[in-house]
């Protein structure tokens, strides 16, 4: 029950400071526009306690952290934690109220009411009044968000402490020991690794559909290519055939020419012939029958 009221105090107490100037600047509580500054992981550095039964409890803290996240109400604020007591988790959820610069949060039977002080840059500093049953302490707690803290600012702590009336003895976590898991984050690895993977296998089946399209788009062109050579041999072998059919038509004719002229030259050479003949034989039945009439008129004439 002590250890989860040590990592569960969201609510700070109201003060007890010493009356000093100093103490005054030092133990303002912290004022905020909204709460976006105090959402996130914080790791517990430093914790003070009033009262033996919580000054036993932060000694038994070896390590803690804290997460703080917006609800719906903005008044409402849920407080994740966990801590590492004798190499053992104890984690945990509850919800916190907040009313102006003072927080409630109701851990089991436990009470916690406190405020937020001023303090180092990226850090998370709260004085709580816890009520446990009969017991009733003050913590006054320090968080940062990366579980170290500039040693230039451990006076100034210090006298924080001094200032609300702390005891000097101061529990600090070592910054070596583990911090309990935090399923949140672990979800959030597990989620982000799967999108990493989708995003790998969306590129690899990216990658390979262009594969594919530039595969299909070569065939395509091989196939438009050999279509084209395909053609341009059918019309050269088209064009060789018109050449040799117009070749062999251009042959033909002329073969046909010659042989019509040499036919016509025939028939010409065999008319002159014939005509020569008839011309011959008219001649010579001419010649004849003016012979005979020459011999008849010589004998006549005897």
């Amino acid at each position: 029950m002590a250890v989860q009221l040590v990592v569960a105090l969201l609510a700070l107490a109201s003060l007890s400071a010493a009356s000093a100037p100093d103490c005054k600047e030092l133990v303002k509580p912290l004022v905020l526009e909204d709460h976006t500054e105090l959402y996130g992981k914080w790791v517990y550095v430093m914790g003070s306690a009033d009262h033996l039964f919580f000054q036993n409890a932060l000694g038994t803290l070896k390590s803690s952290w804290i997460d703080l996240s917006a609800t719906s109400d903005h008044k409402v604020v849920t407080l994740r934690w966990g801590d590492r007591i004798d190499g053992k988790c104890i984690v945990g959820t509850t919800h916190a109220t907040i009313s102006g610069t003072t927080s409630t949060v109701h851990i089991h039977l436990s009470e916690h009411k406190g405020q937020y002080l001023e303090t180092c840059p990226d850090c998370l500093l709260w004085s709580d009044t816890s009520r446990n049953g009969d017991v009733t302490g003050r913590y006054l707690l320090l968080f940062t968000r990366t579980g170290k803290m500039d040693d230039t600012y451990l006076d100034t702590y210090k006298k924080q402490a001094e200032c609300l009336n702390f005891p000097e003895k101061h529990q600090t976590y070592d910054g070596i020991t583990e911090l309990c898991p935090d399923d949140k984050e672990e979800k959030k690895v597990v989620e982000e690794k799967v999108v990493v993977e989708e995003e790998i296998m969306e590129e690899i089946m990216e990658e390979k559909q262009a594969t594919e399209e530039e595969k299909i788009t070569e065939e395509e062109k091989a196939t438009e290519e050999e279509k084209a050579t395909a053609e341009e041999k059918a019309t050269a072998e088209e064009k060789a055939t018109a050449e040799e059919k117009a070749t062999a038509e251009e042959k033909a004719t002329a073969e046909e020419k010659a042989t019509a002229e040499e036919k016509a030259t025939a028939e010409e050479k065999a008319t002159a012939e014939e005509k020569a003949t008839a011309e011959e034989k008219a001649t010579a039945e001419e010649k004849a029958t003016a012979e005979e009439k020459a011999t008849e008129e010589e004998k006549a004439t005897k």
